[in-house]
């Protein structure tokens, strides 16, 4: 699964309103959303991330995708009729971030109560997270058609939504694991967890090589509803469904969760990456940047190999006991490298292996080995702070630098778009 709604059957670009700089040029209206003062410091990155070349692609991008999904039609009709209710000065932007709010908060309950992985969560917590997700996926459909309504599109809009999708994919992949409870088999809970993550990164390694972003017939809306049924079974049936066992298979029912994974994975690992190895639109089917194709694998490669090798050298069981943290503390870091990948493919740039996101994972593995002279546990805890902190930061100056170059909004939409916009 690519890990993005189709919103439509043409995903737009689609962020905020502009507005003219009535000053200097710099757009400064456009950071009001950004705290200022000591905090502001703190979260921006001291020197902005994007070149003034890699802006300047940025205006030229253009959204391109293929392909519709099975059940997509069908969501089409819900989703035109929920986008109709939606006032016209909600901001698109402020749509996604609502939905994102929503699933990581459900999912965070379900954390609190599962911490392992294979406790038995109340019944309304599993429901709180079928309900969050199916929030989620329905926000993200419409947030590209409230841009059109309002006139609002911009390259922001579709690095905001990408953006947001890469740490959802994190929150959804640990929500299903606690839900089927693979805590209790973690190899297949590491595989899982990684394997989605993995599989959002790959979506957009192809688009960074043909340019294009490819749906397949069976896409992330199925996946996403399917992963909602999982939430339901879990609160209905709870441990002794998923612990029951299935006749002529001889295998527990929450293996099928996982092997559906790792089916789901082989097909669409095989699209993907004959896209990427045939596909390339560059200088002797190098990547839009003009680079080489495998260039990617080396950011996503470390973080999994990372991931597995503390897993399997350490000596507390760091993983075992707390799957939950472990896999925040990476998944933070997948989304970070996955913004960067979004944000070399819209600006047609080379993505550069030395990155602050390793860090968090750099430190745990030092620590093994210099045979665990910290507390592994405390390291993790940092680790996830710091690989949070870095995300974030990553992202708020992006979007930041990007709202004032183009003197646009992040999060709400000026009068003039609202009445300059198409009929609906």
């Amino acid at each position: 699964s690519s890990g993005l709604t189709q919103g439509g059957g043409l995903r737009t670009r689609r962020g905020l309103s502009r507005d003219k700089d009535p000053g200097h040029g710099m757009g400064m209206e456009a950071t009001c959303w950004l705290s200022p003062g000591v905090l502001r410091r703190l979260i921006e990155l001291p020197s902005p991330p994007l070149s003034r070349h890699q802006l300047k692609r940025l205006e030229e991008h253009r959204y391109s995708s293929a392909g519709r999904s099975l059940l997509e039609p069908l969501m089409q009709r819900y989703w035109e009729w929920l986008v109709g209710r939606v006032p016209s000065w909600i901001a698109p932007n402020l749509i996604t971030i609502i939905g994102l709010a929503t699933n990581l908060f459900t999912t965070l309950v379900l954390v609190y109560y599962c911490p392992t992985a294979t406790e038995q969560a109340p019944l309304w917590a599993y429901l709180l997270c079928a309900v969050g997700l199916f929030i989620y996926q329905s926000l993200d459909a419409i947030d590209g058609k409230q841009a059109r309504r309002t006139n609002s599109s911009s390259p922001l809009g579709e690095l905001f939504d990408h953006g947001c999708d890469s740490l959802s994919t994190v929150f959804v992949v640990l929500g299903t694991s606690i839900a089927a409870q693979l805590g209790t088999n973690p190899d297949w809970m590491f595989f899982c967890c990684f394997a989605g993550m993995f599989m959002f990164y790959c979506a957009h390694w192809q688009t960074y090589v043909s340019g294009t972003l490819r749906f397949g017939i069976i896409d992330v809306t199925e996946v996403q509803i399917f992963i909602i049924i999982v939430y339901l079974l879990a609160a209905v049936g709870g441990s002794a469904f998923w612990q029951s066992l299935i006749p002529i298979l001889n295998i527990q029912m929450k293996m099928i969760p996982a092997i559906c994974t790792l089916l789901g994975a082989i097909f669409s690992c095989t699209n993907y990456f004959r896209v990427i190895f045939t596909g390339g639109v560059g200088k002797n089917g190098s990547t839009i940047a003009g680079t080489s194709v495998l260039s990617p694998v080396l950011h996503i490669g470390s973080v999994i190999i990372l991931a597995m090798m503390i897993y399997k050298k350490s000596a507390v069981q760091l993983f075992e006991n707390h799957p939950c943290l472990y896999i925040l503390a990476f998944g933070f870091v997948s989304a970070k490298i996955t913004n960067k990948l979004v944000v070399a493919h819209m600006t047609k740039s080379e993505m550069h292996l030395h990155d602050l996101a390793f860090l968090g994972p750099g430190l745990l593995f030092l620590d093994q080995y210099f045979n665990s002279f910290i507390d592994e546990y405390l390291v993790l805890w940092i680790a996830l702070i710091l690989s949070l902190f870095d995300l974030v930061r990553y992202c708020v100056s992006v979007c930041n630098q990007i709202a004032c170059h183009l003197h646009i909004f992040v999060f709400k939409i000026k009068p003039c778009s609202v009445l300059g916009s198409a009929p609906h």
